[in-house]
């Protein structure tokens, strides 16, 4: 196993490294760092050195998360169009997810190795040394259409310009910046620094390792950096910011009212989410132990199944391949506006697809593609079922989804809050029940795995 550097990783998705456990967990600085035996900085000058690193990380991921949406556009739709083609053809879908599955297995070459996987967990880690082959890796299987989400690029961008600072600081205290750096490259995607921070924070709860550093003066260096990044995406003065796509529902009505029979049917579109997710994890663990051996043929296999799940389901349904392919975050806005059957066929293909995205060797990160399943199967459910509404089914999966994924019921709460939260108040107890349905199964698949073999 790799050794690591100053800094941390959350494992959320239950692989041999995180257990099931949400953990936090830092290591000595590498052999050639320098030593941490400079003077210790108070909260201002770590709060000002946040606030720049907060920019950085934000400019940085911006940059890369456009870089990664322009290619994207051009590759599945300007070529295509060139081509003659109203849409990918069936051939160029597996040829990208192929060539993607090349670049990935490049990347695991080069020093880093590509970074983590996504079974390993939410990486805070990574150095500038591993930066280059793990946005290699990432982009390569963003750009080219695998069902992982961005928050592993954007975390590894933040977190390698918190660790050149903390270099350079050679203080324990300053070691909070990687954090605060990872946080505020995530926060450029998650659309509101509220829910970055919860998740940092959340994460710090339930790792039971204390911090070095003291808790209220790691929140303010992260929220500090989190403001900075902020003003880059929504821009001050008159600057307009950098636009960068993030995670939006679009209008999904009105809902002012707790109704008896949402909640009961919310219970069920729980249950059904949070089993998806865990399934698909699951089944990726199994996978990936399969894949173990022979990792470059488990990447392109897993290209041609994710190529072929998408092709089928556009042949059966008409609906684009995009649907089943990518994050799930720019399709997020539409599910409300497709038809339940339809969206059922979207959502076990989406989910298969996910599961060998995760399995077979793949970098990203694993939240965003659980939000969709979580959307999608509370869209169906209110198309589906009468006397449903659309804001409190789609409010509980995506709070069940995302809980079950990163195991954070708490800030799965927030995020399926900040994104419903404009069809009304009354959503939160819906959203609520998915995020206690999406941690009592994520408990639930965790308790019922073996424990590792003695040596592991």
């Amino acid at each position: 196993m790799r050794t690591r550097p100053v800094g941390a990783t959350i494992g959320v998705t239950g692989g041999r490294a995180a257990e099931g456990v949400v953990t936090l967990t830092r290591e000595s600085v590498g052999a050639g760092a320098p030593s941490d035996a400079g003077r210790r900085p108070g909260l201002g000058a770590l709060a000002a050195l946040a606030a720049v690193v907060g920019v950085l990380a934000a400019l940085g991921a911006a940059l890369f998360s456009s870089l990664v949406h322009l290619v994207e556009g051009w590759l599945w739709e300007s070529v295509p169009h060139a081509m003659g083609r109203a849409e990918a053809p069936w051939w160029w879908v597996l040829l990208l997810l192929v060539i993607g599955a090349v670049g990935v297995a490049g990347a695991t070459r080069l020093p880093g190795h590509g970074g983590h996987r996504p079974l390993d967990g939410l990486a805070f880690d990574i150095t500038p040394r591993e930066l280059p082959s793990t946005l290699l890796a990432t982009s390569s299987s963003l750009v080219f259409g695998a069902v992982l989400g961005p928050e592993a690029p954007l975390l590894a961008i933040g977190s390698s310009i918190g660790f050149a600072v903390h270099r350079r600081m050679r203080s324990p205290a300053s070691r909070v910046l990687v954090m605060a750096g990872a946080a505020a490259g995530l926060g450029v995607v998650l659309g509101n620094p509220a829910v970055t921070a919860l998740l940092v924070l959340e994460a710090a709860f339930l790792s039971a390792r204390p911090s070095p550093e003291r808790p209220l003066g790691m929140m303010v260096v992260i929220l500090v950096a989190l403001g900075a990044g902020y003003l880059v995406r929504i821009g001050v003065g008159g600057w307009s910011g950098v636009h960068v796509p993030e995670l939006s529902m679009g209008d999904i009505g009105s809902y002012p009212a707790v109704r008896v029979t949402d909640l009961l049917v919310g219970a069920g579109v729980a249950v059904v989410v949070a089993a998806l997710v865990v399934a698909a994890t699951r089944g990726a663990e199994a996978a990936s132990r399969v894949g173990a051996s022979r990792p470059s043929a488990a990447l392109v296999t897993g290209a041609l199944v994710i190529g072929g799940l998408a092709v089928v389901v556009r042949a059966v349904t008409g609906a684009e391949v995009g649907t089943v392919l990518f994050s799930g975050q720019q399709a997020l806005g539409g599910v409300g506006s497709t038809a339940g059957g339809t969206l059922l066929v979207i959502v076990l293909a989406k989910a298969a697809a996910y599961a060998v995205s995760l399995g077979t060797g793949f970098r990203g990160g694993i939240i965003f593609p659980a939000v969709f399943l979580g959307a999608a199967v509370g869209a169906a459910a209110a198309a589906l079922v009468p006397g449903t509404s659309l804001a409190p089914m789609v409010a509980c999966g995506i709070a069940a989804g995302a809980a079950a994924a990163a195991g954070l019921p708490v800030t799965a709460l927030v995020l399926a809050l900040l994104l419903c939260l404009s069809a009304g108040p009354a959503v939160t107890v819906p959203a609520i029940l998915g995020a206690v349905g999406g941690a009592m199964a994520k408990a639930f698949a965790r308790a019922r795995r073996p424990a590792p073999a003695r040596g592991d």
